[in-house]
């Protein structure tokens, strides 16, 4: 920058007024001198004041001659050895005094004629002050810590005088700056101790100097930092009151490259770097930007009045003030300089200036010096927290962009890099040439970094342009074994190898790193730099910290060529490992050609358990960014499968293809799996490792389909994978893609054995892959490994071993391993083995069991969880495969491990033993929720597997059919009425059984064609079945015959009658008597007349005697009108046969009561069942009341509680810069608007469904769960870009066997906030009678309904009726058992919170950094479901985001937010995972229900679906029970429902 110009800076012998100091000491000899100096200077000080009590007195000195005549002595005491510490001492007082002359306010002392010209005696001061600084030789240290105090004096006073003097001139300025730089290059040269000249008694000269080497006795080492601060504050002084001339800037440039090897010098460089660059950002940033973080006395370090223009002047000329930082790694440039020849010279050792041994702290500052640049590069990207102490600290600094690999890390959404930060080309611009020479030190490269780029500074990054990067070649060492065979002297000479200086390049590397994973979406980056970073990088990797590879080395195949030392991972590479996470996430051009050097380095440090890292590095943080990159690159090989890549550095011509690094990849990916501890990585490799299975297998689906012409576009619809009913009716792979479609046809995948897949460590190579068994053979995979079948046999063989063996301690990495298997269980593979799906459920039943049977400290809800996740796993796999059940020991294994999650034992540990019956065991489940997940599993075990999808669709497991719909098709029912929900409840008996399971039984045949076929139809009930589990529809028939023979006819019209019998025998006529004879005879005594006779009584009285009479009339009547109808039937009956009374068949019954005999065939009727019990206050058969107030309304309840988890995901399209929720809305209006791939994507995600013909789950409660008689908007606009999905009319929907998903897409106009005025006010006013409480508050919204539901309701309080209702009976009734509730120590509470208050985003951005400023808070009135409580608004929401960015290569990137509870990093996605198109819907589906499960698991007050319903059951008979004892009961039965 200021070549050109000449410096200021003259030898030191010309500085100091030498000329008039020479001729005082040469007119008067040594003794003499010294003592009129001591005299001049005792009595001069004591006149100031400062060590008596006196004030200072008035100068005396009145003549500028006789100040002519005191200085030259003054000066020359400066002059004097330190053993004459007193002179010294006040010469210094003295001068120091003096120059207060240019302060506002001077002392008294100070002699007049300095008061009047201030500055020209103020330089001349200045000048001697220079012979103070100038070291003494060798000297002990407590007189040089003398010669430091008076210096410190000094530097004080001088200091004080530039920040407060107003009076300083030009002249003065300039004296100053060349005072400090004269003593900074006195003090600051190789090590010098002046020696005296013990033949004359006295030293020949002050400025004689002999070099000894001895640098512990170095005054400049104890001055350094304090010197270089004085000058750089000073000279920034200067810069803002009078800017120092072009010759002071080279003066300063050279002399702080004569300095270099000074570690002070770089850390004053480094201080005053930050200051300007905090000053300099700030302005031209604006205040949002973040600052450096700098301490107190930093920040006043420059002046206020400075201003920006020359603030800017200022950094640049200072930032290159000391030439290239790269020749720091250059001891032979170094050592350049005349100080250290002048060593060289005269050391009594005849060697070369370069081994000089305070070279050694070469390495050292050259770190400093990068961790300096690191540091003003973390500064311009905007890195949070930049901060000069993390410079300081020991070992290499953790770049602070490394902050996303941390598991701690809370604020998930905190933005790592500024959104206005400098583009990558700026930055390389200015630190570029010197970063890529950096990290390229000890290459064999002719590196040029600054010839693209013009700079003024002479010495600066521009310089290496001109010289080879590597300092070190043979002449180098020839020089080193010189020098060691120099005696004992050796040691202290420098002895410095390229490896010593890998500390720094991997800090430039680092550095590097961090510039180009800056690289914002859409941004371009030079090619030149691109070049030159790839070259660096691979460099940095292909090595340890080792010298050069040889040519041999360098002619290895690639996977030999990078692998380095085992269980070792090099400084360089590990910088580039935890710094360039996001190589592979870019869109950077050709990084693909960094494959198999990354790849090399990866393993490395992965599949080594015991790894030694560099300096300070975590070893779980290295693996953690290694984990990182391989995810980013395993997508690659199958995504460019016909690519050949041509390695950097490789001459030959060779290419090689991506597609064979892919059984690397996953050799390396499980290998890591067998090997890492860390729950965090693990759980990432899990991610990746699903990730490649899926990936595999639908591959496979596409190359079959295109080998057997199943379609002409082969890209028409790829990334949709759809769901289990997802079928397509344009041709495209939505059906083929589906992760549950039917098998291929055979043929093209190899079967693998079970026993080729152990869970030990294996050893990776180019052509074949050793794994070793567990009886120690090795067995070769052949070609085939990375197949899909391969993948999903090896995947269940380690993750269930692992889970059995070392992952069941750790919540999170169990959740993982279960999420994994879960998304194994729903791929539909090619050949797929039965035997390895039933290993698979085996090994998660003994997963359960010997979770369960851990000891009791052991029993946590963490523990319980894992459980609960378990049973969920194995139900996935027996839906998705239900021939596992045809299998004998499968179906005994999954029974046994169901009855030890509801008992909390088996009735048969082992073959042997014999079984215990129910009755004899003790009910002790591990906990609740443990038994509610067994009960879920046994359920689905009955109804679900083999059987999924049922006749309703996959939408419902319940039956459509309700009260209201069998009253419609009933014979009875005339149609005229008006049918309500209350009216058709009245034609039903309900009971309620067992506690849990309500019938509702209609006694009336239905009017089908059996009853208008048949004259005689058969007795016919219809139940409607409402359990825990859903709803189903029952008719039943009482036949005494089979279907096929019920046609022939039992009976005939006439049957006629038999034969007449004459012969009736002899009719004997004989009269009983009552009481004997001899009763007559017997004489009656005065009791018997007692009692007085009837005629006595009635002739007492008239009354009575008419009445009397009265009754004897109507008795004669009546004897006679019987006597008459008696010789009536005599005379009818007298003829036999008799024609008129001949007997006919009855007439059939057409009326039955069904219901009784329902409940009579099911034992329900007895005694014992009616009565209550000692285990249930509630008897097992309860009638209930159906004509009670709100009995239809808790009906509607609990058919709308569904039997399955609900969630719901509100998927956003985010176009370049937006941040207001309105425009975020406004890009699903037109497809012209999203990107090409969202709406694949979104088809991707689930099928469409019409809210209003949908019986599930629609993303609203307003619209779930019911169906209306007219499609109301059946059609969706074909333009559209998403917002046909808001919910008004459709919604995309996926749901399996235990699960709903469904999946909104909010538009602007039509989006639910419209619909719902809930939305905007409080979620209690939602015109429903299914509150954010009653609706689904088991996280599942509702089961099937009737054909017909109403879409307005009335409204309902969920904190009155619900919380009031449930909670108070929850503990009391479930299961019947007060007691077992008492005890539940880790399930569910019974509070009525549906842990609905949480969200899932998934967002589609266009440009990846928008991520940061997304509006998610702004955007949660858009995504109101009408389950959330009624504190939701007040309270923070939960909200978990998946972001997708898509890149340019086709792949997508993906970032994850808000998992920062206990139960985090929902699967199978990953933080920065890169996928391709052709899994990213299913991934995506995937992870967002497993976040939600993880809530669910994580709740206190989570329920699952079956235990809502089966309270909702246990309430209502609390609410509408008859009262009634036995025989009521049995009268209620014989009578009539209303009809």
């Amino acid at each position: 920058m200021f070549s050109d110009w000449p410096s200021e800076l003259v030898p030191q012998q010309g500085w100091g007024d030498e000329a008039a100091i020479s001729a005082f000491k040469d007119a008067i000899p040594w003794t003499v001198g010294r003592d009129f100096v001591a005299g001049t200077a005792k009595h001069l000080a004591g006149s100031l004041g400062l060590t008596k009590p006196d004030p200072p007195t008035k100068s005396k000195i009145i003549h500028d001659k006789q100040l002519q005549v005191l200085m030259p002595a003054l000066g020359h005491g400066l002059s004097f050895p330190l053993s004459e510490i007193d002179i010294l001492r006040d010469c210094v007082n003295v001068y120091c005094e003096w120059l207060s002359a240019l302060l506002p306010n001077p002392k008294s002392s100070v002699p007049s004629p300095i008061l009047n010209d201030p500055n020209h005696y103020a330089r001349i001061i200045i000048n001697h002050f220079y012979y103070l600084f100038v070291p003494r030789g060798a000297q002990g240290p407590d007189v040089i810590n003398r010669q430091a105090v008076l210096c410190h004096r000094v530097l004080r006073t001088l200091q004080n005088i530039a920040q407060n003097s107003p009076y300083l001139s030009e002249d003065t300025w300039q004296t100053l700056l060349m005072f400090l730089l004269h003593i900074n290059s006195a003090l600051l040269s190789p090590p010098t101790v002046k020696v005296p000249d013990e033949s004359e008694g006295a030293p020949s000269s002050t400025l004689s100097l002999n070099f000894t080497g001895d640098v512990a006795e170095d005054a400049g080492e104890q001055l350094c930092e304090r010197v270089l601060s004085v000058l750089f504050e000073t000279w920034l002084l200067a810069c803002a009151r009078c800017f120092p001339p072009p010759p002071l800037w080279n003066a300063l440039r050279e002399s702080c490259q004569r300095w270099r090897h000074r570690a002070g010098l770089i850390e004053q460089w480094n201080r005053i770097n930050f200051a300007l660059t905090r000053k300099l950002i700030c302005f031209m940033y604006g205040s949002s930007f973040p600052e450096i973080s700098i301490s107190e006395d930093d920040l006043n370090i420059i002046p206020t009045n400075m201003s920006k223009d020359c603030i800017a002047q200022v950094w640049y000329r200072i930032l290159h003030i000391i030439g290239n930082p790269v020749d720091l790694s250059r001891h032979t440039v170094i050592s350049k300089t005349p100080a250290f020849l002048k060593y060289a010279i005269s050391s009594a050792l005849v060697i070369e200036p370069s081994q000089h041994p305070c070279l050694q702290m070469l390495p050292s500052i050259f770190l400093t010096a990068m961790k300096g640049i690191s540091g003003l590069v973390d500064a311009f990207l905007g890195v949070p927290n930049t901060s000069l102490d993390n410079l300081n600290q020991k070992g290499r600094q953790i770049s602070p962009s490394s902050v996303s690999l941390s598991s701690d890390n809370k604020d998930d959404g905190a933005r790592l890099l500024a959104n206005g930060r400098p583009k990558c080309n700026s930055i390389l611009h200015l630190f570029g040439p010197w970063l890529f020479e950096a990290a390229l030190i000890n290459c064999n490269l002719q590196a040029s970094p600054g010839s693209q780029h013009k700079s003024d500074a002479g010495g600066g990054a521009s310089s290496g342009s001109r010289r080879p990067v590597s300092g070190f070649g043979g002449e180098i060492t020839k020089k080193t074994s010189d020098a060691s065979a120099s005696g004992d002297h050796s040691e202290r000479l420098t002895n410095l190898m390229p490896q010593h200086f890998q500390g720094g390049r991997a800090e430039a590397l680092g550095a590097l790193c961090r510039i180009f994973c800056s690289k914002k979406t859409g941004e371009e980056i030079l090619p030149v730099y691109l070049a030159r970073f790839y070259i660096a990088l691979h460099q940095g990797l292909r090595e340890a910290d080792a010298a050069i590879l040889s040519p041999h080395e360098s002619s290895q195949p690639p996977t030999q060529r990078y692998s380095t030392k085992t269980g070792m991972c090099s400084e360089t590479a590990a910088s580039v490992l935890v710094n360039g996470v996001d190589l592979f996430r870019l869109d950077l051009q050709g990084v693909v050609s960094l494959v198999p050097s990354v790849l090399g380095v990866l393993e490395c440090v992965l599949p080594e358990g015991e790894l030694s890292t560099p300096l300070q590095l975590p070893v779980t943080l290295l693996r953690r960014a290694a984990t990182h990159i391989l995810l980013s690159i395993l997508p690659l090989p199958l995504h460019f499968q016909g690519l050949q890549v041509k390695e950097i550095g490789n001459n030959s011509g060779e290419r090689l293809a991506l597609s064979h690094l892919r059984p690397q990849l996953v050799n390396l990916l499980t290998n890591a799996l067998q090997v890492e501890t860390d729950p965090s990585n693990t759980q990432m490799l899990l991610g990746g490792l699903l990730f490649c299975v899926q990936d595999a297998a639908l591959c496979e689906v596409m190359d079959s389909i295109s080998q057997h012409n199943f379609s002409t576009d082969r890209d028409h619809n790829i990334m949709s994978s759809g769901a289990s009913d997802t079928v397509s009716s344009h041709g495209d792979y939505n059906s083929l893609l589906d992760e549950t479609c039917e098998a291929l046809p055979e043929g093209g995948l190899g079967q693998m054995s079970a026993t080729s897949f152990p869970s030990s460590s294996t050893t990776t190579t180019t052509h074949a892959t050793m794994l070793t068994t567990t009886d120690g053979e090795a067995t070769p995979i052949l070609e085939d490994s990375d197949s899909a079948h391969a993948l999903f046999v090896r995947s269940i063989y380690l993750v269930c071993h692992r889970l059995i063996s070392s992952w069941k301690s750790d919540v999170n990495v169990s959740l993982a391993g279960l999420e994994l298997l879960s998304g194994l269980a729903r791929l539909s593979i090619a050949e797929q083995d039965g035997l390895e799906c039933k290993r698979a459920v085996k090994w998660l039943c003994d997963y359960i069991a010997s979770q369960c049977y851990r000891p009791p400290r052991a029993h946590s809800k963490d523990l319980h969880s894992t459980i609960v996740a378990a049973f969920h796993c194995a139900s996935v796999w027996l839906v998705a495969h239900p021939y596992l059940l045809q299998d004998k020991e499968c179906l005994a294994t999954v029974l046994e491990v169901v009855e030890l999650g509801i008992s909390g034992s088996k009735s048969q540990v082992k073959s042997s033993d014999a079984p215990r019956l129910k009755h004899e065991k003790e009910l002790k489940p591990a906990s609740m929720r443990v038994r509610d997940a067994a009960e879920a599993l046994l359920s689905c075990v009955l109804s679900q597997v083999g059987t999924f999808p049922s006749v309703c669709g996959a939408e419902s497991l319940s039956s459509l059919l309700d009260e209201m719909t069998l009253l419609r098709h009933c014979n009875t029912w005339g149609g005229s009425d008006q049918l309500t929900r209350d009216s058709a409840a009245q034609h039903f008996r309900y009971f309620v059984a067992q506690n849990s399971i309500m019938l509702a039984l209609l006694e009336q045949p239905l009017g089908n064609h059996q009853v208008c076929t048949l004259p005689d139809p058969q007795p016919t009930v219809t139940a409607l079945i409402r359990g825990p589990f859903g709803r189903v529809a029952w008719t039943m028939q009482l036949r005494h015959l089979p279907r096929h023979k019920s046609s022939a006819k039992l009976y005939t019209v006439n049957p006629g009658r038999p034969l007449p019998m004459n012969d009736v025998g002899i009719k004997h006529n004989v009269k009983p008597k009552y009481f004997p004879d001899s009763v007559e005879r017997i004489p009656l005594c005065k009791a018997d007349k007692s009692i007085p006779s009837l005629e006595s009584v009635i002739m007492n009285e008239e009354k009575s005697t008419l009445e009397h009479e009265k009754l004897l009339q109507i008795l004669d009547h009546q004897i006679a009108f019987e006597e008459n109808v008696q010789r009536k039937v005599e005379r009818e009956t007298s003829e036999y046969p008799d024609v008129e009374t001949e007997c006919v068949a009855p007439s059939l019954c057409h009326e039955f009561q069904t219901a009784r005999l329902l409940l009579s065939h099911f034992g329900f009727l007895s005694l014992d069942a009616l009565q209550e019990s000692v285990e249930s206050a509630v008897p097992s058969l309860v009638a209930l009341d159906s004509s009670m107030a709100g009995f239809a309304r808790d009906l509607e309840i609990l058919d709308n509680t569904n039997n399955r988890t609900v969630d719901t995901a509100h998927v956003f399209y985010v176009q370049a810069g937006q941040t207001a929720p309105l425009d975020i809305l406004s890009n699903v209006v037109s497809c012209s608007s999203v990107h090409p791939h969202f709406m694949e994507f979104l088809n991707g995600l689930g099928w469409t469904v019409n809210v209003h013909q949908h019986p599930g789950w629609t993303g609203h409660v307003s619209t779930a769960f019911s169906v209306t008689p007219q499609s109301q908007e059946g059609t969706i606009d074909s333009n559209h870009g998403g917002s046909g999905f808001s919910g008004k009319s459709h919604v995309l929907y996926w749901s399996d066997a235990l699960s709903e998903m469904a999946f909104v897409v909010p538009a602007p106009s039509q989006g639910l906030t419209t619909c719902h005025p809930s939305s905007s006010g409080n979620i209690n006013t939602v015109g429903l009678a299914l509150d954010s409480y009653e609706k689904v508050a088991s996280g599942g919204g509702g089961g099937g309904s009737g054909s017909e539901r109403s879409d307005s309701l009335p409204p309902c309080d969920a904190d009155v009726e619900g919380s009031s209702s449930i909670s108070s009976h929850a503990s009391q009734t479930s299961y019947g058992q007060g007691s077992e509730n008492r005890s539940r120590k880790f399930g569910r509470q019974t509070s009525a919170v549906a842990c609905s208050d949480h969200k899932v985003y998934i967002v589609w951005l266009e440009s990846f950094d928008d991520c940061y400023t997304f509006p998610a808070l702004e955007l949660l009135p858009e995504t109101v479901t009408g389950l959330e409580s009624s504190s939701w608004k007040d309270k923070e929401a939960m909200v978990y985001i998946i972001f997708i960015h898509a890149l340019t290569n086709g792949l997508f990137r993906i970032r994850l937010q808000g998992q920062n509870a206990k139960l985090n990093m929902a699967g199978p996605l990953v933080d920065g995972q890169v996928v391709s198109r052709r899994v990213l819907g299913t991934l995506v589906r995937q992870t967002a229900l497993n976040m939600c499960r993880r809530r669910r698991l994580e709740s206190d007050s989570y329920q699952p679906p079956h235990v809502r319903r089966k309270l909702r059951i246990q309430e209502m008979v609390q609410r509408y029970r008859y009262e009634m004892n036995e025989p009521e009961f049995y009268t209620h039965l014989f009578t009539s429902p209303l009809c």
